[in-house]
């Protein structure tokens, strides 16, 4: 039998990543499930399923259990969850591990109990639920104890969390802003309405990824091919898009995420925003990637702000942690342990 892990896990609605304790991390992949109705059952999770999202016939559907990090199918998520964890700590083990499990700002009562049973189906002996900017602060190297306050931006895929945390305590939080996959969405819009084209999700992410920047960047441009399917003749079609049209397509987004922001800084009590400013703000989560981000924050909110180091492992990163270092970190596994 094996030696038991004890484990954090980033239950994303984009991603699922989990931290091994003295490990580190040891899985990074999407929250998704393809569905069979014609066989009635599961055929792919996590990477099978996205390489098979955009291409899956009539009969198949791909699953995201987690919507805007709310459970949309709690037997999906059930299913997802067992997978991945039998994974990292396989079927045969000497005793169940312990788990710390980050949870949206927006979870009810009811989906923390959803959460505590799927993981205990799925084999932990007991699972602490910490609030996602609490481990993206402890994840990203912040002293979340003292009577200090900071900033987290955590920008997932469906939305973006930001918390400003003091004393160990979440001070003031938002979860009702954009996150990444809005930039993309406004890509897949943008290409629709100027070049009469249809593309896919993962077109236009990788699109995103490779030459979206938020500020233009003045040099000659370099253009990029991208293909889809013509809503004129529904033939396939291929065009090249500039960066500076990426730019572009992403203006609405990127003013909506800063004006959410700014309505959340705002709103902090005098003291705890003079810290926020003293301080910056510290950016996590895959979308903390995006090129121009960082500085039209800057530009904006007249704050100084930071990309956390592998920001996309921040928040799992911090689960790990509270583990890891139980004596430093004890509150998060006593008083902040879901019910």
């Amino acid at each position: 039998m094996a030696t038991v892990e004890d484990i954090g896990i980033d239950l994303g609605s984009t991603n699922v990543l989990i931290y091994a304790k003295d490990r580190g991390i040891v899985l990074n992949e999407p929250a998704m499930l393809a569905f069979d109705y014609d066989a009635r059952n599961v055929i792919a999770i996590g990477t099978d399923a996205y390489k098979i999202l955009g291409r899956e016939p009539s009969h198949i559907e791909v699953v995201r259990p987690l919507q805007s990090a709310v459970i949309r199918d709690f037997d999906m998520l059930n299913i997802m969850l067992n997978h991945f964890i039998t994974l990292v700590i396989g079927k045969r083990f000497i005793s169940r591990p312990r788990a710390v499990l980050s949870i949206s700002c927006m979870a009810n009562e009811i989906e923390k109990r959803q959460l505590n049973l799927a993981m205990l189906e799925a084999g932990a002996r007991r699972t602490t639920l910490l609030p996602r900017p609490l481990a993206a602060a402890i994840g990203a190297g912040i002293n979340v104890l003292p009577h200090v306050g900071h900033l987290v931006v955590d920008i997932g895929g469906a939305n973006t969390h930001a918390a400003a945390i003091a004393s160990g305590e979440i001070m003031a939080e938002s979860a009702e802003i954009n996150g990444g996959d809005a930039f993309t969405e406004a890509i897949i819009r943008y290409v629709r309405l100027k070049y009469s084209l249809l593309i896919g999700f993962k077109t236009a992410e990788d699109v995103k990824c490779a030459v979206g920047n938020l500020k233009e960047i003045g040099e000659t441009e370099v253009t990029i091919p991208v293909a889809g399917r013509s809503l004129v003749t529904g033939l396939p079609k291929q065009i090249s898009l500039s960066p500076s049209e990426i730019t572009e397509a992403l203006n609405e987004p990127k003013r909506n995420f800063i004006e959410a922001l700014i309505g959340v800084i705002e709103h902090l009590p005098a003291q705890l925003a003079n810290d926020v400013f003293d301080n910056g703000i510290v950016l996590t989560g895959g979308g903390a990637n995006l090129k121009g981000l960082r500085l039209v924050m800057e530009e904006e909110l007249k704050a100084p702000c930071f990309v956390a180091d592998h920001p996309q492992e921040a928040v799992a990163s911090g689960c790990g942690y509270v583990l890891e270092r139980p004596q430093e970190l004890s509150m998060f596994l006593g008083d902040k342990r879901s019910k």
